[in-house]
């Protein structure tokens, strides 16, 4: 890298770095009420059901949905060899040259591969590492997209799943590494499943790529070969069944292998993969293990062994040989058949993230299992929370526009819930819940706010007009636990007509100003506090578990009885995983320069 270059990134990151530690809030000093923010953020759009969205970007692009021909050239076009993709990565590399000059060039060079390049453009531009390799990227994708590709694939793909051309399956795998996003790529993963049956037999093309050099499509193959065909059996595409567990076994990727071993697990039920799953857990990327994690917890039950997933090999190896040693004692007695299991986690994780160098805009980001971005929303008015609903969608705090956005995964809002439409009585957004009823509970400092699920009509309103509040959580009961920052007591109740319950309180500690309030099982709820996150009983009106925490912004209780918090100093900025003893098994910073204000395990 050269002087110039240094030189520029080192002066940026230390004006950012100035920023974001004056922009930090000060706990103890009293905040300014808040003000009206002008909402300049666009209207919501009117729904649009997918069928309908999916023709107009097949128009965009003059396809049709019933043209299966143009619908496979169009991702023929998009298909590169494995050489060719090596070229264009090749060539995305050197947008992070030394030179400008070379960077120029460099990006001329990508633009001419045309429509081909998009995918390994979006894929630089959303996970690089190098900032000035993901900026130019995305600088050549704004320049280079005259149609919506994205949405174009991805419609493409459901259309052929549904008409099941005879080549669809080859053309399909092909693409896979080169589609535009994880969205897209989960289409196409949907589609081989329904596509791995033809004529009573596996799909050829399945069965050829479980010998693929490129790791993706071997594990897309053998999870549709698995999963695909009658869902009334097992053992789905049984003329494929074999091949497929000698794939696993012979597997050297770790995450296809995890792939093709739980898709054996959950649907095969194959016991001998319970084994395969233990014996790959040092291998495993940190959100893989919380997946097999939550599977043998399940499964072992109250037997299962007292070990930690921690953060260093050494733990992770004594963990295998402690599962090793319980699958060994019952794996005999063990009928996988009928064992229900429910999944818990994922192996994603949901970011919501501050500007704090302007603190008017931020992001909310998902990571995959290997910690990477799936799918971004920028653009947003200082986010402070999200949840997802059931259909998928997202409900987003933005703090400065007094609403709550509800957004699918690509941006695009859907609906908006605005705080003071109603009475005037405005407030800035700083907490959701998504209640069982599909309402939301919306938190602000001066105002708490219960809408109907689908209307921008209120149920409830409580209104505290010296703008104290931190945070708020509807209880199982119907009450809402409400943490101020004044009061002796600091936690008081509302009743569902959101009326003050002047004989419950609860006794804590100072909140955090930012404070977050989640479950913790019957009764219970954690809490962040100035130094702390805190675990009460409600019956007993006491603390029954604690762990210092400089600046907790978020709290969660993990289904493997973890606790995942938001560590919020200037230095700090991460995520971290406590055992309940306190120990630290997990720990992650965002690279983004971008402040972590909530997190949540998924």
């Amino acid at each position: 890298m050269t002087f110039r270059r240094l030189q520029t990134l080192s002066l940026s990151a230390l004006v950012i770095a100035s920023t974001a530690a004056l922009a930090q809030p000060v706990p103890g000093l009293p905040e300014l009420p808040a003000r009206r923010a002008r909402n300049t953020a666009k209207q919501p759009e009117p729904p649009v059901d997918q069928a309908t969205a999916d023709r107009k970007a097949l128009d965009a692009a003059s396809l049709k949905e019933d043209d299966p021909k143009g619908l496979l050239d169009y991702l023929r076009q998009r298909t590169l060899s494995d050489t060719d993709l090596s070229k264009i990565q090749a060539v995305i590399r050197r947008l992070g040259a030394d030179d400008f000059e070379e960077r120029l060039r460099a990006s001329a060079e990508v633009e001419r591969f045309g429509p081909a390049a998009v995918g390994p453009l979006r894929t630089a531009a959303q996970n690089d590492a190098d900032f000035e390799i993901a900026f130019r990227a995305g600088e050549c994708l704004r320049r280079m997209e005259k149609v919506p590709h994205s949405a174009v694939a991805a419609a493409a793909v459901r259309a052929l799943a549904r008409s099941r051309p005879p080549e669809a399956a080859g053309v399909l795998l092909a693409f896979l590494p080169l589609a535009d996003d994880d969205s897209v790529g989960e289409e196409i993963r949907a589609a081989l499943k329904a596509m791995a049956v033809r004529d009573g037999k596996a799909e050829p093309a399945l069965v050829a790529a479980l010998m693929d050099m490129v790791a993706e499509r071997r594990a897309a193959a053998a999870v549709a070969l698995i999963e695909g065909g009658p869902s009334s059996d097992r053992i789905r595409v049984p003329d494929a069944y074999q091949k497929v567990r000698m794939a696993a076994k012979s597997e050297t990727d770790v995450d296809a292998r995890f792939r093709m071993t739980f898709s054996l697990l959950l649907t095969a039920r194959d016991a001998e993969s319970v084994g395969q799953l233990i014996d790959s857990l040092p291998a495993l990327p940190r959100g893989r293990l919380w997946q097999a994690e939550d599977y043998l917890l399940q499964l072992a039950g109250k037997k299962a062994p007292a070990v930690v997933l921690g953060k260093s090999k050494e733990s992770l190896t004594r963990a295998r040989d402690a599962w090793r040693e319980w699958w060994a004692k019952v794996s005999s007695g063990t009928d996988l058949g009928k064992f229900a299991y429910t999944a818990r986690v994922t192996g994603k994780t949901l970011l919501v993230l501050m500007d704090y160098r302007g603190l008017t805009s931020g992001a909310v980001v998902e990571l995959g299992p290997d910690l990477k971005e799936r799918w971004k929303i920028v653009g947003l008015s200082a986010p402070m929370d999200a949840q997802f609903l059931p259909d998928g969608s997202l409900a987003i705090a933005e703090h400065n526009s007094n609403r709550v956005t509800v957004r699918d995964t690509a941006g695009r809002i859907l609906a908006s819930r605005t705080i003071g439409s109603m009475n005037k009585v405005y407030g800035n957004p700083q907490q959701i819940q998504v209640l069982e009823s599909g309402n939301l509970l919306v938190t602000c400092r001066n105002v708490i706010v219960e809408f109907k699920r689908d209307k921008d009509e209120e149920v409830m309103r409580y209104v505290r007009t010296n703008y104290d509040i931190n945070a708020a959580y509807r209880l199982p009961d119907g009450q809402t636990l409400v943490l101020s920052q004044n009061g002796p007591n600091h936690g008081m109740f509302l009743d569902k007509e959101g009326k003050e319950q002047p004989d419950r309180k609860l006794k804590t500690g100072p909140p955090y100003y930012q404070a977050h309030i989640t479950a913790a099982g019957p009764d219970r709820v954690l809490l962040t506090e100035l130094d702390k996150v805190v675990e009460y009983d409600l019956k007993k009106n006491e603390s029954v578990w604690k762990r210092s925490v400089n600046q907790p912004r978020s709290v969660q209780r993990l289904p493997n009885g973890n606790t995942l918090v938001v560590e919020a100093t200037p230095n700090s900025n991460r995520l971290v995983e406590f055992t309940p003893d306190g120990e630290e098994v997990w720990s992650h910073q965002p690279t983004s320069g971008l402040q972590v204000f909530r997190a949540y395990r998924r």
